[in-house]
């Protein structure tokens, strides 16, 4: 379900059904059990949820894949080729969680002013059937905004510079996505960020 105050241009594009049950189930056990996986680094705004981030280049695809494969499936149909740096984190939020309203630009803490993503990914891994709440809220501007309810395998891009937001949750269930932030840096700031590396609430490690 999908509303917007006014009927304009949209800042998001959706597709469903983008992957198989089959591999929803593994990608959703695979982030559950984790090693990584511990509250989540980002910021503040991301209030009592769970996740961990990793960073990497294009060039640094096949290394991700190794470490982690499980995300490979993801990777292969999400990532745009215009982009060469990613920041790519599984997103987990209980009842009570919530995330508050923000510009992503995870990539900018590498030694770098605000930096945004060209766009950003975002797959419904788990959507709990009593779900209340947790839609995503898609801001452009204060005559435009969107309100997406999250359905399960759905594959959806929005614009790197929107704000946005997820309201609070009430389920017995989690709710779990897997959102990549995906930029295209010039060869200066490429340099500044790490081929690879996996940010953790507990460790970071390589």
């Amino acid at each position: 379900m999908i509303s917007s105050i006014q009927t304009q241009k949209k800042c998001y594009s959706q597709r469903k059904d983008a992957f198989s049950n089959e591999y929803l189930e593994f990608l959703k056990k695979d982030i559950l059990n984790s090693p990584y996986l511990a509250a989540s680094q980002l910021s503040d705004g991301f209030v009592e949820t769970q996740g961990f981030s990793v960073v990497f280049k294009r060039s640094t695809i096949a290394e991700v894949e190794k470490k982690l494969p499980y995300f490979k499936p993801y990777l292969d149909t999400a990532l745009k080729s215009s982009c060469n740096a990613f920041y790519l984190n599984p997103l987990i939020l209980n009842s009570d969680t919530y995330v508050e309203p923000h510009v992503d630009c995870s990539i900018s803490e590498y030694g770098m002013e605000m930096v945004m993503p060209n766009l950003v990914s975002v797959l419904y891994v788990q959507v709990p059937s009593d779900l209340k709440g947790g839609e995503l809220v898609l801001q452009q501007s204060e005559e435009q905004v969107w309100q997406i309810t999250p359905q399960i395998n759905t594959l959806l891009y929005f614009l790197g510079w929107i704000t946005h937001s997820v309201n609070r949750v009430e389920s017995s269930h989690k709710r779990i996505s897997l959102i990549c932030e995906q930029y295209n840096l010039s060869e200066s700031r490429l340099n500044k960020i790490p081929d690879f590396e996996i940010k953790s609430g507990k460790d970071s490690g390589k």
